[in-house]
């Protein structure tokens, strides 16, 4: 028998395994003048390239301890508090804005940590302190296993009163800036950002309630099920 003429074997391409990250959705104002926060993702991205999105990435090692310069972490289920700091650090270094509140003493009285965070450092230098318990948990999402780039992704909402600075373009997000819910923004969302946007905007008007959901594809089809991580 001639094995050159026995078809090539295809193999299936291996399943990436989704890195953890976490995503910061800030609303402000009421009404028809409701705006979000938002960039674009610059078209040389490897992940969704020229698609607007919230600030966001990955969750860093760093991340899963406490900051010197926060409170409430204890208002969410510990699984999430990285996923949190992770949200409130990429949102200043990709649009350059602080999410927290006034600090209840100056900068300089409590003594600074030797090995600070540059996010630390500036919440400290503004005066401010991280308020994680400003924050929301909306859900999480998972990329399909065909993505080449995939990420595990806890949502957030905030405040845009508790939001310090004017967004500014960066590396990560060019076009950044509060822009208007209409209907042009929303039709180049993705779905995943349209669902969390709405659902968002539902905790913020207080008219929904329950667990918070997973939003995941099985099958090539979009499913949702129970968050189990916002389960204290």
């Amino acid at each position: 028998m001639n094995d050159a003429c026995e078809p090539p074997v295809r193999r299936r391409p291996a399943v990436v395994r989704p890195r953890d990250a976490a995503s910061l959705i800030l609303l402000r104002g009421e009404g028809e003048g409701l705006e979000v926060l938002v960039g674009r993702r610059s078209a040389r991205a490897k992940f969704m390239p020229g698609v607007y999105v919230f600030p966001g990435g990955g969750i860093e090692a760093p991340d899963r301890l406490p900051w010197s310069v926060e409170a409430g972490a204890e208002s969410l289920a510990p699984r999430l508090r990285r996923g949190a700091r992770a949200a409130l650090r990429e949102t200043w270094e990709e649009v350059g804005v602080l999410v927290g509140r006034g600090a209840a003493a100056a900068p300089d009285a409590a003594p600074v940590p030797p090995t600070e965070a540059p996010i630390e450092r500036a919440y400290r230098t503004h005066g401010l302190t991280a308020a994680i318990d400003r924050l929301s948990y909306v859900g999480r999402a998972i990329t399909p296993v065909y993505s080449s780039r995939r990420f595990n992704t806890r949502f957030f909402v905030g405040d845009g009163g508790d939001v310090f600075g004017e967004p500014r373009a960066s590396e990560e997000l060019d076009d950044a800036g509060w822009r208007r819910l209409e209907q042009d923004l929303l039709k180049s969302l993705r779905d995943v950002t349209r669902f969390m946007l709405a659902r968002a905007l539902a905790l913020r008007g207080g008219t929904v309630s329950g667990p918070a959901p997973l939003f995941y594809w099985a099958r090539n089809a979009r499913r949702l099920g129970i968050c189990r991580e916002s389960r204290r």
